[in-house]
């Protein structure tokens, strides 16, 4: 069931006005008794319906029927107030977020983004998610990240929220992070048991094609070597090493550690792939010996100020804390794995994330032998390993899980936040501004604005044609291009400015178009007037004080900067015409012959003076 519209377009109106404090950003302002909390603004935009989520805050200035929202998110929304756009504002109850991928849209160390990110203030932070694959961005301190993955449970066309629990997780592409990888690839013996389904076999009707776990760990080798040669950026070192009871160095041929991407050479994609070929599983396994020889390699050929990774992929090995006996096939230890990761970590910056090769659940079903603990998938040591290196969760499944990964690999690095998530701050008070803006519609005053706007366009175009008639007569010669002043009242004097943004090419468009091509001394007031509107409009058209005290009129929302420099330019233009109808006047009346004078009459051809209604 829908719930009900908090206020809607038939019922309520809709006012832009300076965002600060309460009504700021995805903040907006209703009145009391209205309710406060999450919401859904829909909005009217061609044959569709634009979503944001906002948080609605009761507030005594708004008056009742209205609903108050920041200039800015209206010029997001492309919102024209003065065009009744169609919109409906929802209450809703959030979705919590599971897990969040924000992309870094700068290049900087992901440790140091991560701390940033935990201080920003994201829990409570909203975010409408559409059913379609629109882009979602999340702001932090200011700066949108755009949202690589989002887990609400599956949930589409929903309002999601970011709370304590969600996992926040930075991605940073190749061309922006600098990461040496060493892959472990488990060969040990379990890992020829054939227990992955890998899609459809052809061969056999509709049964399934099962494959090997080494048959696994091969093919997404395979894929993260294509992904790797389609980036190129920062130079990011890469070793494959092979693990049982040993370690060898399975690439590069000579040791070390080399660039593996897009520039690479063609030989070095051809050692790779030989070398991912001719794995063999056999013997048992050691897992702290490979996280050793790993570590190593880093230490010694990783590139300084890199991110120093270990990837260990495996089926697992039964593995009891130190102290106990172990059991299965961890067999030899150069240590105990995980106090020996733990200190890779914390003294060596090194971090570690795990892929678990199989599960139970497929080793069961392909008819494994329970009776065999050595053959079966034990991803408990795995999920310990990554607890103290600092990577992501054990990855566990199949050949998709593994491959899936691997993509991601390829094309970057991913590094979780770790820090507790810090609430969103409390906005502050109103600013002045604001609620003068609120108070002006307490009383009617933003509702004129468009009727104003449209009497003085009439009032300031005849105006302008006046003049330049008058001084054709006098000079043979044009004050305005006509297509200028046409295109200037279709559009800057044509439409209701309703955003900061929206402010400033108002007053950009007006310095321009009004400007006359005459430099005489009766255009200089009129040429002043236009600079410094140039100016204001140059500096983002939000310096609301400077047009107040420009125009004499108080100037404290775009609707209302608008109209006060239209009035001004009104005033200007027709001290401008009787400036220039003087001339005129006083030469027709030193060639009028001397007659008696008569009674004084009533004088009804004259133009009426202009009258402001406020």
């Amino acid at each position: 069931m829908t719930p009900p519209a908090v206020a809607a377009s038939d019922t309520h109106r809709l006012a832009v006005v300076p965002g600060g404090g309460p009504v700021s950003g995805t903040r907006i302002g209703v009145p009391e008794g209205a309710g406060a909390g999450p919401c859904v603004m829909s909005v009217r935009s061609g044959q569709g319906w634009l979503r944001t989520a906002v948080l609605t805050t009761e507030l005594a200035e708004v008056p009742a029927h209205h609903v108050a929202v920041d200039d800015d998110l209206a010029a997001d929304w492309d919102l024209d107030v003065a065009d009744r756009s169609q919109w409906q504002l929802e209450r809703v109850e959030p979705a919590p977020i599971r897990k969040i991928v924000l992309e870094l849209p700068t290049e900087r160390d992901p440790r140091d983004a991560a701390k940033d990110v935990a201080r920003a203030g994201l829990v409570g932070e909203l975010l409408w998610v559409p059913r379609n694959h629109t882009d979602l961005s999340v702001p932090v301190d200011g700066v949108p990240h755009r949202v690589r993955e989002l887990d609400v449970g599956g949930q589409h066309g929903v309002v999601a929220r970011i709370t304590r629990s969600t996992v926040v997780e930075l991605y940073a592409p190749a061309a922006r992070a600098g990461v040496d990888v060493v892959v472990l690839a488990d060969t040990s013996a379990s890992m020829a048991v054939e227990d992955l389904p890998a899609g459809r076999d052809p061969g056999h009707g509709s049964g399934s094609r099962w494959i090997t776990r080494i048959d696994a760990l091969r093919e997404s080798l395979r894929q993260l070597l294509e992904i790797r040669m389609q980036v190129s950026g920062r130079v990011s070192r890469f070793a494959l090493l092979e693990f049982d009871r040993r370690v060898r160095h399975s690439f590069p041929k000579g040791g070390g550690m080399v660039q593996l991407d897009a520039g690479a050479a063609g030989q070095l994609v051809t050692d790779f792939r030989q070398a991912t070929a001719l794995m063999r599983p056999s013997g048992g396994t050691d897992i702290g010996n490979a996280l050793h020889a790993a570590a190593n390699l880093l230490y010694q050929h990783g590139r300084p100020g890199n991110d120093k990774l270990i990837v260990l992929v495996s089926d697992g090995a039964n593995w009891v804390p130190k102290g106990e006996a172990g059991t299965g096939e961890v067999v030899h230890t150069v240590e105990e794995p995980v106090s020996l990761m733990a200190h890779f970590q914390r003294d060596l910056g090194i971090r570690l994330h795990a892929i678990g090769i199989s599960t139970v659940a497929m080793y069961q079903q392909r008819g494994g032998d329970m009776a065999r603990p050595e053959l079966i998938p034990n991803h408990t040591l795995l999920g310990e390993l990554v607890k103290v290196g600092g990577g992501d969760p054990t990855t566990i499944g199949g050949l998709d899980v593994v491959a899936e990964y691997f993509g991601g690999l390829g094309g970057g690095i991913i590094h979780r936040v770790t820090d507790r998530l810090t609430d969103m701050a409390r906005p502050g008070p109103l600013p002045e501004r604001t609620r003068a803006a609120l108070r002006a519609l307490q009383h009617g005053g933003t509702e004129d604005w468009d009727r104003h706007r449209e009497e003085l366009k009439i009032r300031i175009i005849e105006l302008a044609g006046r003049c330049d008639t008058e001084f054709l007569r006098a000079h043979n010669r044009s004050v305005w291009v006509d297509r200028f002043i046409l295109q200037l009242s279709g559009r800057e004097l044509g439409a209701l400015v309703t955003n900061t943004a929206g402010t400033a090419g108002f007053l950009l468009g007006v310095s321009r178009g009004l400007r006359p091509q005459q430099s005489d001394a009766p255009f200089a007031p009129l040429r002043a007037l236009l600079d410094e509107l140039a100016v204001i409009g140059e500096g983002g058209g939000a310096d609301y004080a400077r047009v107040a005290g420009l125009c004499g009129t108080p100037a404290d929302s775009p609707a209302g900067t608008q109209v006060a420099v239209m009035r001004r330019l009104h005033d200007v233009l027709e001290a401008l015409h009787r400036q220039l109808t003087v001339p005129v006047a006083a030469q027709a009346h030193a060639q009028r012959p001397v007659v008696p004078p008569r009674a004084a009459e009533p004088r009804r051809n004259d133009v009426p003076t202009f009258v402001y209604r406020d």
